[in-house]
């Protein structure tokens, strides 16, 4: 639980959409773990999740990932008054939609001495930057000289970052993975239809639809789809109507799992994909490969970090159902001793790097640097 006035290295009140809480509650307990007083500023998802935040005295500040003016403004009223009243040493934004908001507000309306930090989870543009990208992405360098350390979890975006000179503190975070997803062992390929499992949101940028026809009566293959779309996320898939025109049997719908069902799944599963069109440094990316599964993935920001084609995965163009249903018979047609060397390949890729406490032990060592 949060440790009030007594803690050693300053308080930390983080702030994230609620659909990307679950995943930063690991960072929150690290950090707990070493001294910070640490609390969260989240939009209340469900009981269920709130119940899990109760360690971190959770604030109930919803932010919209749609930018809808008097939505955002009610929001941030919220999150200053909140943050004056608890006076955080650092507060920590996380996703876009928080940051590409939040640092707009004056210095002077937060706690004097609070510092802005900033996890890039990935941009909300991609590289090079065209159309409407380009002013999110003059926006990004204007910003950055209001924050006080950026976090990165893409090389691609820290690259980019130091070479257009933001003016900022920029240290490489990367992304990764709790033990458990090494502690599974490599299976052989399956004797029977090649088992595709898609782990993520169910929105269209995703890339869900193109996935979908990809393998429309594409033989020998069964596709399971794992995770919901949010209230708030623009474009929604509905994963019971795709499974309900599908052939039977060829598209499982599961839903929302906990941490022990998804391993479980992807250990059935074959193989990963994830077509999507945008990313940061995807975690589910991550856990196939941590758990030996080969990975087809979208040449987009932070799959093409993860995946080298033909080496542990296959790499195809973005919104090309096409591209992705030959990369997916490619897979299904490998013989054995190709998908075991592949299977190999693909723990062996993240063996060095990718494991959670690698990247605690970065953000540790980058909070230190802000400290008097």
């Amino acid at each position: 639980m949060s440790q009030g006035s007594t803690a050693v290295r300053g308080r930390v009140l983080h702030v994230a959409p609620g659909d990307a809480i679950a995943r930063l509650q690991p960072q929150f307990g690290f950090q707990q773990e070493h001294g910070y007083d640490v609390r969260v500023a989240c939009g209340r998802s469900s009981d269920v999740n709130w119940a899990r935040l109760a360690p971190f005295e959770p604030i109930d500040i919803p932010f919209p990932r749609r930018p809808l003016p008097h939505r955002v403004a009610a929001t941030l009223v919220e999150l200053v008054r909140a943050a004056r009243e608890w006076r955080p040493t650092y507060l920590h934004l996380h996703s876009p939609a928080v940051a590409l908001t939040v640092r707009w507000v004056p210095r002077s309306c937060w706690p004097v001495g609070m510092q802005m930090v900033y996890t890039v989870h990935g941009y909300g543009h991609v590289w090079p930057p065209r159309g409407r990208a380009r002013a999110i992405q003059q926006a990004e360098r204007v910003l950055a000289r209001r924050t006080d350390l950026m976090l990165f979890q893409s090389t691609e975006d820290l690259d980019e970052s130091r070479g257009r000179r933001y003016n900022s503190r920029l240290r490489y975070l990367g992304n990764g993975v709790e033990d458990a997803w090494f502690d599974m062992v490599p299976a052989p390929r399956s004797t029977g239809p090649l088992e595709i499992v898609y782990v993520g949101r169910m929105v269209e940028e995703k890339g869900v639809l193109d996935l979908v026809e990809a393998v429309r009566g594409l033989e020998g293959v069964r596709l399971h789809l794992v995770g919901a779309a949010e209230p708030t996320d623009p474009r929604p898939v509905d994963p019971a109507a795709i499974a309900a025109t599908a052939a039977p049997g060829t598209v499982v719908v599961h839903g929302r799992v906990d941490q022990p069902t998804l391993r479980q799944v992807v250990a059935d599963a074959d193989v990963l994909c994830l077509p999507s069109y945008r990313e940061g440094v995807p975690q589910s990316v991550i856990e196939a490969l941590a758990a030996g599964r080969p990975t087809v993935v979208t040449d987009v920001r932070g799959c093409r970090e993860l995946v080298d084609d033909g080496v542990n995965g296959y790499v195809v163009r973005a919104r090309d159902p096409a591209g992705l249903r030959l990369a997916l018979q490619r897979m299904r047609d490998l013989p054995a001793a190709e998908y075991a060397r592949m299977s190999t390949a693909a723990r062996s890729s993240v063996a060095q790097g990718r494991r959670l406490e690698n990247v605690h032990a970065r953000l540790l060592e980058a909070y230190r640097e802000l400290e008097p």
